[in-house]
């Protein structure tokens, strides 16, 4: 199981929201987020947020592990 978060934003018409929920259900390690003031691009304020956020929150979780 590789974890992994699929962040969408809520008014993306590049990639519909089904596709991120179809891919949410095939990958049960990964988390969805819906960026509900976005769209398709990475540059938006909310998604660039939320791919700190899952960035950092790997980082934690991995230092954690690795820790000594």
């Amino acid at each position: 199981q590789v974890p992994g978060v699929i962040v969408h934003g809520r008014y993306d018409v590049v990639t519909p929201l089904s596709t991120a929920w179809e891919l949410t259900k095939a990958w049960p390690a990964a988390q969805l987020h819906i960026v509900p003031d976005a769209g398709h691009s990475s540059m938006e304020p909310g998604i660039i947020d939320r791919l700190v956020q899952a960035t950092d929150d790997f980082a934690d979780k991995l230092g954690a592990k690795f820790r000594v």
